[in-house]
């Protein structure tokens, strides 16, 4: 297991905290969910048909050619090691190791699963893992769910993405769909032929509704423009598209992992609050600083000033909804999710009311694309239920309001 050190302490105070203590059903299940996620890198899952260029997008994020050139399998990771070594595993569950790279070594009979390993510190935060859906139709659905039961991100290479593609892609869940990308594969090829522009303007629409973005990508040029001999050619990197893939998957993992850490606070602050959790040694172990971990404490003296006293106001109303919301779920053993959900609609539909009191200012634009934003996210978790979709619709709240300090901070640092 590898963990970068910005998490490892909130892990750490998490694993304690969930093996000492006796704590409710709720936040228990929230707690082990959170350290699932933070005990592995983010899996970002490269997927798409036959031919569709999914090992070549998978060297290049890779930053070098680890895989291609022999048998295929049907996973392919590329993972941090301390060293470079290629490790099979077959369909009978056994395992072989070999030094090196998983396209140089020899392959053992009936391979299952390849994974690369790589001193790449980058690969601390994430794994890149390529997983193929088959040629046979009838075999794509079921692939395509283990592809989603895996992936945290999905990145779905194709050259454009035909009406059989969205029918496959429509079985994706939404939350899923929101920090996965399509990626147009060979991109000078169709430029080349004069295609791309047209095909991009077609697909924009369905993106808008079923991707977070989509990325024209030359994958070969990107994979010679890092490998080149003196260093990298950031110029061909740019042009070939692979260097804005790469940057947004790197801010997705950052975000996706920034969000889990805050969660993970977020409910080492509540347990600090609950009865029982209030001495010296249980604040050292939960990691918070006062007689109570306050989830939504803002200190008088950071309130906003002059034109930023909008934001200010939001923030105190996010700040008094969310901590009603989680004391509400203190009191019981199993938290309503039903009321969960619609109170933070309640509470997003109340700045809502904020912002047509207060006019149309720089502020006042940001806030409102924020919670537009944060309206469609709502609406998933309303249609999913659940005691997941309820503590996901709470800490939505909590990531609106941290945006919304942050730029306070940054208004009176320019003032």
């Amino acid at each position: 297991m590898t963990r970068s050190d910005a998490t490892m302490p909130v892990v750490d105070r998490l694993e304690s905290v969930l093996e000492a203590a006796d704590i409710p059903g709720p936040y228990h299940r929230w707690g082990s969910r959170l350290l699932s996620h933070l005990r592995k890198p983010v899996q970002v899952v490269v997927t798409g048909l036959p031919g569709s260029g999914k090992t070549a997008l998978v060297n290049m994020l890779a930053g070098r050619t680890v895989l291609g050139g022999q048998d295929e399998a049907a996973i392919s990771e590329v993972a941090y090691g301390p060293d470079a070594r290629a490790v099979f595993e077959m369909e009978d569950g056994s395992v072989a190791v070999s030094a090196g790279l998983v396209r140089d070594v020899a392959w053992p009979a009936d391979v299952r699963l390849t994974r690369q390993e790589l001193p790449d510190p980058r690969l601390e935060r994430q794994s890149l893992v390529e997983i193929g859906l088959p040629a046979d139709p009838a075999q794509q659905a079921a692939r395509l769910q283990e592809i989603v039961a895996r992936a945290d991100m999905i990145l779905w290479c194709t050259e454009r993405f035909d009406e059989a593609e969205q029918r496959l892609w429509a079985g994706v869940p939404d939350t899923l769909k929101d920090h996965s990308l399509l990626v147009l594969t060979m991109a000078d090829r169709q430029m080349m032929r004069g295609v791309l522009a047209r095909r991009i303007e077609a697909l924009d629409p369905i993106v808008a509704e079923e991707f977070l973005g989509l990325y024209p990508v030359a994958t070969m040029q990107g994979i010679t423009a890092l490998t080149a001999e003196t260093a990298v050619d950031d110029r061909l990197w740019a042009s070939s598209g692979g260097k804005a893939l790469a940057a947004c998957v790197a801010h997705q993992v950052e975000q996706g992992r920034s969000s889990d850490v805050d969660q993970a606070q977020m409910l080492l602050d509540r347990l600090a609050a609950r009865t029982g959790w209030r001495g010296a040694k249980a604040r050292d172990m939960l990691g918070v600083s006062g007689a109570r971990g306050e989830v939504m404490a803002v200190q008088a003296d950071n309130l906003p000033k002059g034109g930023e006293v909008l934001l200010g106001q939001a923030v105190s109303l996010l700040q008094t909804r969310a901590r009603e919301m989680l004391e509400a779920a203190d009191s019981d053993a199993d938290v309503d999710t039903d009321k969960l959900l619609d109170e933070c609609v309640d509470a997003v539909a109340a700045l809502a009311g904020l912002m047509d009191r207060e006019g149309d200012g720089t502020a006042e634009g940001e806030l409102r694309a924020d919670l537009q934003d944060g309206e469609e996210m709502l609406l998933l978790f309303q249609l999913e239920r659940g005691e997941e979709a309820a503590l996901d619709a709470v800490t939505l709240l909590l990531q609106l309001r941290k945006e919304m300090v942050g730029r306070i901070a940054a208004a009176e640092g320019a003032g």
